[in-house]
């Protein structure tokens, strides 16, 4: 799975479709509730400055700066979702709390130790090296700085067909599961505060989507075609197996850098 795979699934299309599908604003299942959990369990306030890595159409760093106010940075790997979130930053009159920016969440566009939170919503799932991903959250954050994300998980055991099938249904190099996640973090000064399972929330979550694009079916069709819904329903059909069958699920994570923070290679603008 390469970086062009994720922009593909993604492209402006793609994006499209999927927050028809799943909520306004958003690509990632859980929406402005899973948002609103991760920012009470961060602290996020008025003077927090945030990271969103994977920030998609902006739905997360919006809500955020509209409803506590704060400064929020997103870093998604595809410029046309960057273009939209900017754009929807405008329409709203937040572009002087919010911006979005361009780049690798392996190899991040900004300077060490800024961030006071990082967060991720769903996101994580698509980057391929996750420990470079780690390392580099470290660099940008401010010492004592919050991680805070949630991801989807491999929670079952998959031969090798079944894996390469769900990880194409999702665009994702591979899946982390919550012990790996725990483990990698501590492994770089953090301190687990909570390491939850909420497998069970995704797959309501997921069952709501998916009821939903059955419904969209004709709206799809007629406007797409009915072989890109027939994609569409063929990718969910073997995410949702997988969340049936026990192989998949999603967690959560808070976690605290331990007195460290803009630490390592620093990245050129």
């Amino acid at each position: 799975m390469s970086t062009s795979d994720v922009s593909v699934n993604y492209s402006q299309t793609g994006s499209e479709l999927i927050e028809k599908i799943y909520s306004d604003d958003y690509l990632s299942i859980g929406g402005r509730t899973s948002t609103a959990s991760l920012a009470a369990e961060a602290g996020i306030t008025a003077s927090t400055h945030v990271l969103d890595v994977g920030s998609g159409l902006g739905g997360p760093a919006l809500h955020l700066a509209e409803s506590k106010g704060c400064r929020v940075t997103g870093l998604d790997i595809v410029a046309s979702n960057i273009r939209t979130a900017n754009e929807r930053a405008e329409a709203r009159a937040l572009d002087h709390r919010v911006d979005f920016q361009l780049g690798d969440a392996m190899a991040m566009p900004f300077e060490d130790g800024q961030f006071d939170v990082i967060l991720g919503q769903d996101a994580w799932c698509h980057v391929p090296d996750k420990d470079k991903l780690i390392a580099e959250c470290v660099r940008v954050m401010t010492p004592g700085g919050i991680i805070a994300f949630t991801d989807w998980l491999q929670v079952g055991e998959m031969d090798s067909t079944y894996l390469a099938d769900v990880l194409s249904a999702m665009a994702s190099p591979n899946l982390a599961t919550l012990t790996g996640y725990g483990a990698m973090l501590e492994q770089h000064g953090f301190s687990i505060m909570k390491q939850e399972d909420i497998s069970a929330a995704f797959i309501d979550q997921y069952n709501v989507i998916y009821a939903r694009l059955e419904n969209l079916k004709d709206e799809i069709s007629e406007t797409f075609s009915a072989k890109v819904y027939g994609i569409i329903l063929g990718k969910n059909n073997s995410i949702r197996r997988a969340f049936a069958d026990g192989k998949m699920g999603g967690g959560r994570i808070i976690a605290k850098l331990n007195g460290r923070g803009g630490h390592g290679r620093k990245t050129q603008l």
